[in-house]
């Protein structure tokens, strides 16, 4: 899974420097986040870009990498959420942007922690559990203007059947909201809030921090 999560990436990469010497438009950010997951404290980065491949038409891919820490009980979990897809502007004002779209996801799990009354070399033993998942999603997002130097993205992912494994198909949720403000041409700060969550295994509760966006 890793292996194919840095391909995509690196592809991703490749195929959008690619594509903006002819592409419309291209927006991106980056962010590093923090916060309380379900029962644990969390803290990773994440980078969303989208770029305008044709008229209102756009390639969209995200990703992130969170670890999470519960130090009552000595457990750890690291979650790398990727998404790639495509995007359509439905509503183009002024102040707005609307888009449509979908994709496909892929969210894997590694939760570590101790076995009850086992030790290894005086040491508790610990137990490491990989969950990979997969699935199609739809996405809905805008863009919205609501005063000079200020811009607010929000979006929400739905997949109604991801896959893990042998398990049952279940719903995968994603939602993000980004406020920036411009502080040189094409170039701004932005703060950034961000929640998924699969069933009850995998929840990351209200992520928040802050980075870096572009829009050119």
């Amino acid at each position: 899974m890793k292996r194919l999560v840095c391909l995509l990436t690196v592809l991703s990469v490749v195929m959008g420097a690619s594509l903006v010497a002819s592409a419309f438009s291209l927006d991106g950010d980056a962010s590093y986040l923090f916060g309380l997951g379900k029962e644990a404290k969390g803290q990773g980065f994440a980078a969303n870009t989208k770029v305008e491949v044709f008229d209102n038409i756009f390639a969209d891919a995200a990703f992130s990498f969170i670890n999470f820490k519960n130090e009552d009980k000595g457990e750890t979990r690291a979650d790398t959420f990727l998404t790639i897809g495509g995007l359509y502007r439905v509503a183009s004002e002024e102040d707005l942007e609307v888009f449509v779209g979908g994709g496909y996801g892929m969210l894997s799990f590694t939760a570590t922690g101790p076995v009850d009354g086992e030790e290894v070399g005086g040491l508790d033993a610990e137990t490491s559990n990989d969950t990979k998942g997969s699935g199609f999603y739809g996405k809905f997002g805008f863009k919205f203007v609501p005063a000079e130097k200020f811009t607010l993205l929000a979006d929400v992912s739905y997949a109604p059947k991801f896959k893990f494994g042998e398990e049952d198909a279940k719903s995968l949720l994603s939602a993000r909201a980004t406020v920036a403000y411009e502080v040189m041409e094409n170039i701004s700060v932005q703060g950034t809030i961000k929640h998924y969550r699969s069933g009850d295994d995998i929840n990351s509760g209200i992520l928040v921090g802050g980075g870096v966006s572009f829009t050119f």
